[in-house]
């Protein structure tokens, strides 16, 4: 059977009886995985209830330790996506400011969406907004 909405999605919004669907369009995949990384990485370690290592460390953390943080972040956004959404392989994130300075919390995100037919390149821009959240796209 091929990968699916997730378990969240399937409850919020269920199909009709009788037409279950074994797998789900590309579109559908991708919307799927995007909505999760945005979950995934707007979490703050240690909110979560059912695993405190969900998430990413706080922003706040991130930002006073600029730029030298940086790398480390990355690898925190890398290792919290290979552990929270199995959909995507082979994740690679590169810190990609759109300013000369360097400070900017803008990053670009990439892998394979893989499901067990298909395998598409995915690339997703990620940047913090003002209130701190970090906007998926």
């Amino acid at each position: 059977m091929g990968l699916q909405r997730t378990l969240l999605e399937r409850l919020r919004k269920p199909e009709p009886p009788g037409q279950r669907q074994s797998r789900v369009s590309t579109n559908e995949l991708f919307d799927s995985v995007l909505g999760n990384l945005q979950s995934i990485l707007n979490t703050c370690q240690g909110n979560c209830l059912t695993d405190p290592d969900y998430g990413l460390p706080h922003m706040t953390t991130i930002r006073s330790a600029m730029p030298h943080s940086v790398a480390g972040f990355e690898a925190a956004i890398r290792r919290t996506i290979e552990r929270f959404e199995p959909r995507l392989k082979g994740i690679r994130v590169r810190h990609a400011p759109h300013r000369t300075d360097g400070m900017e919390l803008r990053f670009e995100i990439s892998g394979l969406m893989v499901d067990e037919q298909d395998q598409t390149s995915v690339r997703f821009e990620t940047y913090a907004d003002e209130e701190g959240r970090l906007v998926v796209r």
